[in-house]
């Protein structure tokens, strides 16, 4: 897109991102700079304070962040680190087939099909012959 002259804007838009480490320094830049592409971000440390403070600096700028505690030698920690990743995933994905099947719905009667692409199948409805 680049060489086009267009720019791309929100090339993440519709992804989560788990960033560990991500409270301080780099990786702290890193979330910033995946939130801002448009993923969904979620930051992570050791340490709940840290987390809270990202989190808070981070929605401050308007971003989609979330956090938890992770320490990434624990399983259990990056269970809860996958699993706080996967909410705002199915949340979306669900929010969007429902979205796809009332249209759906309400536009068959004008013979217009509606279809989503996320991974899943897209819903159709054509009108029934009489």
């Amino acid at each position: 897109m680049a060489s086009s002259g267009m720019t791309r804007r929100d090339p993440l838009a519709n992804k989560v991102a788990l960033v560990t480490a991500s409270t301080d320094g780099i990786g702290f830049a890193i979330a910033r700079r995946l939130a801002q592409d448009g993923a969904h971000v979620v930051v992570s440390s050791r340490k709940q304070q840290n987390v809270d403070q990202a989190v808070a600096t981070l929605q401050g700028e308007g971003l989609s962040v979330t956090g938890t505690v992770c320490h990434v030698g624990k399983a259990e920690d990056r269970e809860r680190l996958v699993a706080t990743g996967l909410s705002p995933y199915n949340v979306s994905k669900t929010a969007l087939l429902g979205l796809t099947k009332t249209l759906a719905i309400e536009l068959a009667p004008r013979n217009i099909r509606v279809n989503s692409s996320a991974g899943c199948s897209g819903w159709t409805r054509k009108k029934r012959k009489e």
